[in-house]
């Protein structure tokens, strides 16, 4: 895993669609700044339940954008994953976030992920022993000092 990015509580006002002041984790990946709300964080960690990752603008003062992603809590309960729109990944392991969360430090590191390999490719193969007809014409005979050819293996998708 490679280093993506921190995470911190936030230092500034942030307005909510309402207007009202929000309480949120800022998200700084790769020089993007997202935030998660403090609220549907703590449930989420408790539940493990998604919660939205949501972009961070600003316009005199910073205010939530659009959902940029979703983030849940892994199998293992260690970490933290986000999986963004544009289908990045990054994982934040849960020990540091809690301890933002509850001020004992003031950056958690964000680890990107690294991409996910499609089986959809490679899935459902078989062997043949098909030799095409120019392949068997273009043979030579068998004698004991030429050993016979090799019959290629073409792979086909079913």
């Amino acid at each position: 895993m490679k280093h993506a990015g921190y995470a911190q509580l936030n230092r500034r006002p942030v307005l909510g669609e309402d207007g009202a002041p929000l309480d949120i984790l800022e998200l700084h990946i790769c020089r993007t700044r997202l935030c998660i709300r403090l609220h549907d964080l703590r449930s989420a960690m408790y539940s493990g339940f998604s919660v939205n990752v949501e972009k961070l603008k600003w316009n005199w003062m910073a205010y939530i954008g659009s959902v940029a992603g979703s983030a849940r809590v892994s199998k293992s309960g260690k970490a933290l994953n986000i999986d963004l729109t544009n289908g990045e990944h990054f994982t934040l392991a849960l020990d540091a976030l809690h301890a933002v969360i509850c001020c004992r430090e003031r950056y958690a590191t964000v680890a990107a992920l690294p991409p996910r390999i499609s089986p959809a490719g490679i899935k459902n193969r078989c062997i043949s022993d098909f030799i095409s007809r120019a392949t068997i014409g273009s043979e030579k005979t068998s004698s004991p000092h030429h050993p016979p050819a090799q019959l290629p293996l073409i792979a086909c998708e079913t």
